[in-house]
């Protein structure tokens, strides 16, 4: 069974509980200066009172985060942030450098800012001329204060336009979207809304996730690297507080290729309990497990 058709059957039922809140969303009380602007507020922690269906979507991991994303993706992350909160005293994923992650980081705190809540998990992605994709889930549920509302072209979403505090585009859901262009946020609503498998952001950088482990609670991918023509990498924090990176290139350089087996030799001296690299046509993989700081500072090129 196609797991999209499961989901639609599931945000079926969603609907039903939602129209009444769409009516009274759009014909109740407008005591606003501006009759186009809706405040609202938070009603409860387990539901977005905000009109028209909501978003419902897988979101444990940067595949589902890219199989919701339009195909032009460049780069992205995932971050887990709820279970790193829960299980490490730092936010170690704040303190990773450049150097191994090559993405832009996104601050979980930044993504608290935008909601007036906490971030449970987020996936950001870049696209080109400056546009990007914002996923995300918290706790409590929270719309922004201010908006213009709209219905989405399918006429079942309502997006939300904001110019007072964070200028752009909310779909509120499971993840929530949030984008900077209308026309982004529409592009995602038709790929979960699509009854067939849309082509997405998860089809470009499918050769390197197919090596990929799942379980990281930070993950980031990059079409745009100058050592490979596609990197993953992904970390995780064990239980005995080491750390293991799982990096996986497409077609990495020959240069890239003699530095990691380099490194890799000396990798035991070194204080690291794992170096373990991997050549399979033309992936190669590297998993390595060791202290943060030799994790966070160990060459990827």
């Amino acid at each position: 069974m196609n797991p999209k058709i499961g989901i639609q059957i599931i945000a079926a039922f969603m609907i039903i509980s939602m129209v009444l809140s769409s009516v009274i969303y759009f014909i109740g009380d407008d005591s606003s200066d501006n009759g186009d602007i809706q405040s609202i507020s938070t009603v409860t922690e387990d539901y977005f009172n905000v009109g028209g269906k909501l978003v419902f979507h897988n979101f444990k991991s940067i595949t589902d985060g890219l199989q919701m994303s339009t195909p032009n993706v460049t780069s992205a992350l995932f971050v887990d942030v709820d279970y790193i909160n829960y299980t490490a005293s730092q936010t170690w994923h704040e303190q990773l450098s450049y150097e191994i992650t090559t993405v832009i980081q996104l601050l979980s705190s930044q993504v608290d800012d935008l909601y007036q809540s906490s971030t449970l998990q987020m996936y950001y992605a870049q696209l080109p001329d400056d546009e990007m994709i914002l996923l995300s889930t918290m706790s409590p549920k929270k719309t922004p204060d201010s908006f213009m509302p709209a219905y989405s072209n399918n006429g079942q979403y309502i997006i939300l336009e904001r110019s007072f505090d964070f200028s752009g585009f909310n779909v509120m859901g499971e993840p929530t979207i949030y984008t900077n262009t209308r026309d982004t946020a529409e592009e995602i609503i038709t790929i979960v809304e699509s009854w067939v498998v849309p082509s997405t952001g998860y089809d470009i950088f499918l050769p390197v996730l197919n090596h990929s482990d799942e379980y990281s609670e930070y993950q980031a991918v990059n079409s745009q690297v100058a050592f490979a023509d596609l990197y993953y990498i992904g970390i995780h924090r064990n239980d005995d507080d080491t750390f293991t990176r799982t990096t996986v290139y497409l077609n990495a350089s020959d240069g890239c290729a003699a530095h990691i087996n380099e490194l890799a030799q000396s990798g035991s001296e070194r204080g690291f309990s794992q170096y373990d690299v991997t050549l399979e046509g033309d992936i190669l993989k590297v998993m390595l497990t060791g202290e943060f700081s030799l994790v966070n500072a160990e060459d990827i090129q």
